[in-house]
């Protein structure tokens, strides 16, 4: 169970809310819808956050005082109903609020790893702070790699379905430049490419001279970013700044598979009836039965199905 409250910013600054409750590693936007509780004449937004510890509100005050002076009245719904003003309460009493408002979270967060004395070894490590999950706990290290994690027998004769490497991620956002100053400066990820939707549905690519004043004031945005960093590569999908992300961020899942894996994959789907998002030469896209799009390819370079 998660800390869940409603942040209730100005329309035009939904985006760059959005963008600081991802700075807090453990919580997220789930919603994003109008908010109810303000007049007609103040457009205001509610980003409904589930967090799993309250890391995040330090992340709200960070971005909350780059603001400068004029800051607007910007607030936290808490499960009561009661609305608290980020202005009128420090850092510290706004945890506190929470904690109260919603007692069950620190009873219900296991306290997973604090019986461990030893830990892993090796590879990529996750560290976790035990006093940041329950006030009061002893604190302890929980460290965790995939490398210690058993080896994968193949089966016998090889896999039906055969994947070589992650294409890429593709996340919806509603503000681009926002979204990839944030991946850029967050994440250390370099612009491989932009490209831009054009009148016949097909994508063109925008090259390293591409302008964002140029291209607000000439009404051109790209309507797709790829981001770069080792093997992660991002494929930011800007939706528009007034546009509401009531459906999941996660756009498709971009994968590299051999020929045979390939014509499998889509075998299946079309036998199984499936929906069919796109389909090209060496490119094909589908919905899985659990919601998910996927994109086949067979090669590295996206096709720009959709």
């Amino acid at each position: 169970m998660a800390y869940r409250f409603l942040l209730e910013v100005p329309e035009t600054l939904a985006a760059e809310a959005g963008v600081a409750v991802g700075m807090a590693d453990d919580a997220q936007v789930v919603v994003v819808r109008s908010s109810h509780g303000r007049g007609a004449d103040e457009p205001f937004t509610d980003l409904t956050i589930a967090a799993h510890s309250l890391r995040v509100i330090q992340s709200i005050y960070d971005w909350f005082d780059e603001l400068g002076g004029s800051r607007p009245d910007i607030r936290l719904a808490l499960h009561s109903g009661e609305r608290l003003q980020l202005e009128a309460y420090e850092r510290s009493a706004m945890v506190a609020a929470i904690r109260r408002d919603q007692p069950w979270v620190d009873r219900s967060i296991p306290k997973i790893g604090d019986h461990e004395e030893e830990s892993f070894e090796g590879g990529v490590d996750v560290a976790m702070s035990a006093s940041l999950v329950s006030p009061g706990a002893q604190t302890a290290t929980l460290e965790r790699s995939w490398q210690s994690l058993p080896a994968v027998q193949e089966p016998e004769g090889g896999r039906k379905v055969v994947i070589r490497e992650l294409n890429h991620i593709a996340i919806r956002v509603t503000d681009l430049q926002v979204a990839e100053r944030f991946y850029t400066s967050f994440l250390s990820m370099d612009i491989v490419e932009r490209a831009r939707r054009g009148a016949t549905g097909t994508f063109e690519t925008l090259g390293a001279g591409y302008s964002w004043a140029d291209a607000i004031v000439a009404g051109e945005e790209a309507d797709v970013s790829f981001l770069r960093n080792g093997p992660l590569v991002l494929a930011l999908q800007r939706l528009g700044r007034g546009a509401r992300l009531e459906r999941g961020l996660l756009d498709h899942i971009s994968i590299r598979v051999d020929a045979t894996t390939f014509t499998t994959v889509k075998g299946q789907v079309l036998m199984r009836s499936m929906e069919v998002i796109g389909s090209a030469e060496t490119a094909f896209a589908f919905k899985d039965p659990i919601g998910i799009t996927w994109e086949l390819t067979l090669q590295s370079v996206p096709e720009f199905l959709y």
